[in-house]
């Protein structure tokens, strides 16, 4: 009895043990689910869902996108980050094959500008089971915002599972 009433109170205790609150991606036909802490003020949009860190150093999206292939999808994303009035340095891309939960993923990571300044700018392109469709995961934020906001940024994209 005390054991689980400790176990409790860890779990409540925990940063990892925040509410969340699962997304249908996208809302009408969803693909995947996603779960994003309240503390971030996750808000749905047409076709994904959207959240900035508590701390507001980091912004983060996740939507369903059309493609052919990963390229296509690819381009999708960097002309979505230069609409947020992201400058994106091509000479800093590091790319990496990755899985997340099972499903392929290409994975990019970037430096660029803002209008805060100096960025780091993230873009996961995540295989699904339906043909033709991807999921982007996009994110940017200052050094010092991304580093804070790691464990968070990972138990979000960890928690994203395909549903078809």
């Amino acid at each position: 009895m005390r054991l689980a009433a400790v176990f409790s109170l860890t779990l409540l205790l925990s940063p990892a043990a925040v509410f969340a609150k699962t997304f249908p991606i996208p809302s009408d036909n969803p693909i995947a689910t996603i779960s994003v802490p309240e503390a971030w003020e996750p808000k749905e949009y047409e076709g994904g869902v959207e959240a900035t860190s508590p701390d507001g150093k980091v912004y983060l999206a996740v939507e369903e996108v059309s493609a052919n292939d990963v390229g296509g999808a690819a381009e999708d994303g960097v002309k979505w980050f230069a609409k947020q009035g992201v400058d994106i340095d091509d000479k800093s891309l590091k790319t990496e094959e990755i899985k997340v939960n099972g499903l392929p993923a290409f994975d990019m990571e970037m430096t660029g500008k803002d209008k805060d300044g100096p960025t780091e700018v993230g873009m996961t392109l995540i295989g699904t089971n339906t043909s033709g469709k991807f999921l982007l995961f996009y994110y940017w934020g200052s050094k010092e915002g991304q580093d804070a906001n790691q464990a968070e940024i990972k138990t979000i994209t960890g928690s994203l599972q395909a549903t078809k």
